[in-house]
């Protein structure tokens, strides 16, 4: 193939998957014309019967879609993906200023983290680092569980009772300490005292000697969107000082990133 794509080890190599992405690239780097078989096909160096049974997939899929004159563009998936890109970099842009205040304020680490659907958990898409000795290992882009963490607990506080059974029951709720919560019922009722309190607490239920207090974002319509919360260990982080002190910063916190993403507390 003349366009290979980006460099990878070759014992992770999938000849089919590099070839739709090639395929993608190239269409990707036309005009808004799109291109044709035969010419995605020489572009790529691959014979037009590969080309076709690939791209057939690719439209399925939604990542290219087929014009009139026969031509292929680039699908309608990819309008949905890049708005999910710039809502996180948004977000992301209006919680920074909160995020450095909280890390400053607290020494910890700070968290920002939203809900991955599909997967059925968490994903975190910003850090700042603690001001301490100690690094929590969770970095950007890691994904975790709902049901063990106060971010997780934030994220799903607004969902009805079915809509949190189905999506816990994609990765289950496996104890990952002699803390976590494993019931349903046990975690239902937690998830009612999130609502009333506005916060969140992981009291060494996700990792051991770990504790976290978390509160939701909510965009314009009232809608949970994401979640910060402060991390640290247990020994710098007691459960009086997440509940007494840190609880009431981080909805602070909250709050104002929300209110950045149009949430108006007078309408709700």
């Amino acid at each position: 193939m003349k366009k290979t794509g980006r460099n990878i080890d070759t014992k992770f190599y999938v000849q089919s998957i590099a070839r739709a992405f090639a395929i993608i690239e190239v269409i990707s780097e036309a005009n808004d014309h799109g291109l044709s078989l035969s010419e995605i096909a020489e572009k790529i160096d691959l014979p037009i019967s590969t080309v076709y049974r690939i791209v057939q997939n690719l439209i399925a899929w939604r990542h290219l879609a087929e014009k009139d004159n026969g031509n292929y563009t680039l699908g309608f998936a990819y309008l949905t993906y890049g708005n999910i890109v710039k809502r996180d970099l948004v977000l992301t842009n209006y919680a920074r200023k909160y995020m450095e205040e909280l890390n400053q304020k607290t020494r910890e680490t700070i968290y920002l983290a939203i809900l991955d659907r599909t997967a059925g958990d968490i994903i975190y898409i910003d850090k700042l680092e603690s001001h301490r000795n100690i690094k929590l290992a969770a970095g950007v882009g890691t994904h975790n569980y709902i049901h063990s963490t106060a971010n997780g607990k934030c994220l799903v506080s607004r969902l009805g009772s079915d809509k949190l059974r189905e999506l816990i029951g994609v990765r289950g709720m496996p104890a990952l300490t002699p803390a976590t919560i494993t019931d349903l019922a046990k975690f239902g009722e937690e998830i009612k005292r999130v609502r009333e309190t506005g916060f969140a607490l992981d009291d060494l239920e996700n990792e051991p000697g770990v504790r976290c207090v978390a509160a939701p974002i909510l965009d314009y319509t009232g809608n949970v969107v994401a979640a910060v919360s402060i991390s640290g260990v247990e020994a710098n982080m007691s459960l009086d000082t997440l509940v007494a002190e840190y609880s009431a910063l981080v909805r602070e916190a909250a709050l104002n990133i929300s209110r950045q993403m149009g949430y108006d507390i007078s309408g709700q």
